[in-house]
């Protein structure tokens, strides 16, 4: 995104939770509360079909309406972004980004115990392979919480906007 965001780059944050929200795990399991987060994606995913192998990334991150609450610039900048993920390479073979994030979500919401899903960010100009997108199947990207998610880290570069 940064660079993409341009002058509303401040949002990025707020996207990246919001993605992260939509995944999320229950956290009480005891709870007979509506599904919400991975619960809600799994119920979604067997009903709808809203990731599929084939359709972007980013139409059916437009279908669950993100960035809706966000101004139309915001909301495009962000959707550009997404786009741009068609042409990122990743870290799974022969996958662009944009097609590896969708296998990947695919295959987790129809396992037998899916994980919830965090969308980790990392700087694309780090070194020379930090410019696509790396999945990680099972990992602990939250220090304080023992749980295992399927990561998804998208590579940014910084806004070079003058000031």
């Amino acid at each position: 995104m940064g660079a993409f965001m341009k002058e509303h780059d401040i949002y990025v944050g707020s996207l990246q939770e919001k993605l992260n929200l939509r995944f999320a795990p229950k956290l009480d399991a005891k709870t007979k509360s509506p599904p919400h987060g991975l619960q809600e994606m799994v119920e979604l995913q067997k009903e709808f079909e809203v990731f599929k192998v084939g359709r972007p990334f980013e139409r059916s991150i437009a279908l669950l309406n993100l960035a809706g609450s966000s101004n139309a610039q915001v909301t495009e900048s962000f959707h550009g972004y997404l786009r741009s993920l068609r042409k990122a390479k990743s870290n799974v073979a022969g996958l662009t980004g944009d097609a590896a994030i969708v296998k990947a979500l695919v295959a987790n919401l129809s396992a037998k115990k899916p994980l919830p899903v965090y969308f980790e960010l990392h700087d694309r100009t780090a070194s020379k392979d930090s410019d696509r997108v790396i999945i990680t199947e099972s990992a602990r990207p939250l220090f304080y919480m023992k749980q295992d998610y399927l990561v998804i880290s998208l590579p940014l570069e910084q806004n070079t906007r003058k000031k």
